[in-house]
């Protein structure tokens, strides 16, 4: 009954604002406030575009490509800092920096000192670094102590303490931060590529040049294609985790 009224809310809100939209689009041009009719022409016409799949992939696999690249390391990190003290007070030192510098100085910073056709990935990986090994880091040091110490009382073997304790305590962890840092590479991913206008099949790349072409509807239905697609990894790493729990 709840998911029911919640999920009924989520609609009249939508159509709220959808209402609210159109309402503020009366008498305006769509160069500068398109309506939501035009939005949707234009997302129709996207999507029709030859170079709408491969803007879409490329961007998509830039993502998880810089995904994979600041997991593995936090992952690799976080499990050493839990067990060496020094090596966790060097890494919130060194992702507590990262984690002060502005986005747009990365970006600008990156563009003048790193290869051009690397640079949205390597702009991702140092931004979505510090949230997923301040995550897993975390996840592993709020290891119930409690639970530690029955492990050796019983002498349980290293394999059985990491499988039985560690490992769930730090998996609710990591799904919060992999929900975190997707969405952020994702929006940072497009912003990088807005900057760096090499490949032009890229979203970033095709929201700058509607830019240049001051077509307003057009960059609003790219973002509802980004808005979409980030609702679709979120919607995974749940259904990831209900699985995995379930299996559990």
């Amino acid at each position: 009954m709840k998911k029911n009224v919640h999920n009924i809310l989520i609609v009249v809100f939508i159509a709220a604002l959808i209402l609210i939209w159109h309402v503020l689009s009366l008498g305006r041009k769509s160069l500068i406030f398109p309506s939501p009719y035009e939005v949707l022409v234009s997302l129709y016409s996207v999507i029709k575009s030859q170079s709408f799949v491969p803007s879409v992939i490329n961007t998509v696999g830039s993502v998880f490509l810089s995904f994979a690249a600041a997991f593995i390391p936090a992952l690799i990190l976080g499990i050493i800092s839990r067990f060496i003290t020094f090596i966790y007070r060097i890494m919130e030192m060194v992702t507590g920096f990262i984690r002060a510098i502005p986005t747009v100085a990365i970006i600008l910073m990156a563009l003048l000192l790193l290869p051009v056709s690397y640079t949205p990935v390597i702009i991702c990986y140092f931004v979505v670094f510090p949230v997923l090994y301040t995550n897993i880091s975390e996840g592993l040091r709020n290891v119930d102590e409690k639970l530690l110490e029955m492990a050796r009382i019983y002498k349980f073997s290293n394999s059985k303490i990491i499988s039985s304790i560690y490992i769930p305590s730090l998996k609710s962890y990591i799904i919060a931060g992999s929900r975190s840092a997707l969405g952020l590479n994702f929006k940072v991913m497009v912003t990088a590529e807005v900057f760096n206008f090499i490949n032009h099949n890229t979203i970033g790349a095709q929201m700058y040049m509607r830019k240049i072409q001051i077509d307003l509807a057009g960059i609003m239905a790219w973002a509802l294609i980004v808005v979409v697609i980030s609702a679709v990894f979120d919607l995974l790493i749940k259904m990831l985790f209900r699985e995995k729990v379930r299996n559990d």
